[in-house]
């Protein structure tokens, strides 16, 4: 029987959430299977005895923090919330340096989910089992930086040779799926995500350094640059198509890069607008000036507009986010013109995501919620007050954000969805939640129902298990209510900022 599904791709195939990679079974790939009733579908395991990995899950880490520190994060709490915090840390460490994470895995021999957090395109064309374990060095128990090395390499590995064989060492991911072809009789659906790291860089990092030829040439670790030239993109995006055709799979389906400013892992901020009507310019915290939608600054997501200050803190400008956002229409043009010439299809998650966008779109986004979704956030107790009597669903793609007390139940739905923020991207502010990844597996469904695969029916996304699964939103951690003091404290105080700096991969590293 051929393969149903093979998917390749970065962090959002792999099912990244809060930093770390931990529930794949929650993946939008393990979702879409599950409506084609693909029970051979595998997939990586990164529980790591619960603690997730090999980076640091913030959901957990904030849930010992609360346990530890209670609903706030005082003055008086920080030495107990960094002993916390290096305790969790170190754990995490631990288990994939030295202990289990380190062991063969027995979810193999070949998965059938190929995405790896922080992979950019030149990766996928690169990167192996064997060329990942001989470019980790010797672990080292570091009392400082406790997030473990080469986590990307870490993870490569235990995506792509579980078992860790011999023959499976040099295989590289288009390498596996033709294996698997080979041996299973074809392919009947292959999905490709890949392209949000060649840029994705810019905004973790606060810099746009470009592409040199020399990149090329280069592995993951060896590069430094946060933007991929669009001509150096295409020229690595149409290696990779050619390799993809040679999979021989019945049906590709590429997607679109969605537009990095989107997730709120930048903020963006206005701090002075020209009031209508008025030459003059008011302070307007949070609000764009520009007709298009874009503000002024882009900052960290733990930098609150009142206290933003660009002579002290980083920022991307209006024009570098315009910048970013026409490269990344240019990657789109290209992955539209690689799917056209070779008779592939295409899932437009750029489009998705622009129509989710909250802020750029004025508090109006255009998506529409699947239905789905609507009844199981209506009859989970835990979520039911997210649909508005008047129809408006309190999900949006601003950081999460809960009130100390819930606003009056008859308060018109524009004060609930100031109270009430967030909830389709998770606390690292780059990647979905539970739900999140639910809209988009209901979107590569819709996609390849269009091409014809009749079994993909979005209808039959088990909704209410997705809203169930989805704990932040559910039972989000009690000292997100002081949300402003808990990041301060984690990313200003406490040194995490790292842990973001790290989510793109090792094109986003310092020099």
């Amino acid at each position: 029987m051929t393969a149903k599904l093979v998917t390749l791709g970065d962090s959002l195939t792999h099912g990244f959430q809060h930093g770390a990679i931990r529930r794949t079974e929650w993946s939008y790939p393990a979702m879409v299977a599950r409506v084609l009733a693909d029970p051979s579908f595998l997939q990586p395991d990164f529980s790591g005895a619960g603690v997730g990995g090999p980076m640091v899950d913030l959901e957990l880490l904030m849930r010992r923090l609360t346990a530890a520190c209670g609903e706030q994060l005082g003055f008086l709490e920080i030495p107990k919330a960094a002993l916390t915090i290096q305790r969790f840390m170190s754990q995490v460490e631990d288990y994939w340096e030295r202990g289990a994470g380190t062991e063969p895995s027995a979810t193999g021999p070949i998965h059938r989910n190929l995405g790896v957090w922080g992979f950019e395109v030149l990766d996928a064309l690169t990167l192996s089992d064997g060329v990942c374990f001989r470019n980790t060095p010797p672990a080292t128990d570091n009392l400082i930086n406790q997030l473990p090395e080469l986590g990307m390499y870490r993870s490569a590995r235990r995506v792509f040779n579980p078992a860790q064989r011999a023959e499976l060492e040099e295989y590289k991911p288009l390498d596996l799926a033709r294996q698997i072809a080979k041996t299973e009789g074809g392919i009947d659906n292959l999905i490709v995500e890949l392209g949000s790291n060649n840029a994705l860089g810019t905004c973790v990092r606060m810099k746009l350094k470009w592409s040199q030829s020399a990149d090329f040439r280069k592995l993951a670790h060896q590069r430094s640059c946060t933007i991929w030239e669009p001509e150096h993109f295409s020229r690595i995006y149409r290696r990779l198509a050619e390799q993809i055709s040679q999979v021989g799979a019945r049906r590709v389906f590429l997607a679109t890069v969605p537009h990095v400013t989107v997730a709120p892992v930048t903020r963006g901020v206005s701090p002075f607008a020209k009031q209508r009507g008025t030459p003059e310019l008011v302070r307007a915290p949070g609000a764009p000036e520009d007709s298009r939608g874009y503000f002024e600054y882009y900052t960290r997501f733990w930098i609150w507009d009142d206290d933003f200050n660009p002579a002290r803190d980083p920022f991307l400008a209006r024009e570098d986010a315009i910048l970013i956002d026409s490269v990344i229409d240019e990657y789109n043009e290209c992955i539209r013109a690689v799917a056209e010439e070779r008779g592939f299809h295409v899932i437009d998650l750029c489009r998705v995501l622009d129509d989710l966008a909250y802020r750029s779109n004025d508090g109006r986004p255009k998506y529409r919620f699947p239905q789905g979704l609507i009844q199981a956030l209506q009859q989970n107790p835990a979520t039911a007050f997210r649909v508005r009597p008047d129809g408006t669903i309190l999900l949006d793609t601003r950081y999460l954000q809960l009130p100390d007390r819930p606003p009056p139940a008859g308060a018109p739905s524009t004060e609930w969805q100031q109270q009430y923020t967030g909830g389709l991207f998770g606390l690292d502010g780059v990647h979905p939640t539970t739900i999140g990844y639910g809209v988009i597996a209901h979107e590569v469904l819709s996609s390849m129902r269009e091409q014809g695969v009749l079994e993909a029916d979005p209808l039959l996304l088990p909704w209410a298990e997705i809203v169930a699964a989805d704990t932040l939103v559910t039972d989000p951690p009690l000292i997100l209510g002081s949300l402003a003091r808990t990041l301060d404290v984690l990313f200003g105080k406490l040194g995490l900022e790292r842990l973001i700096d790290k989510l793109a991969g090792y094109g986003a590293e310092d020099d």
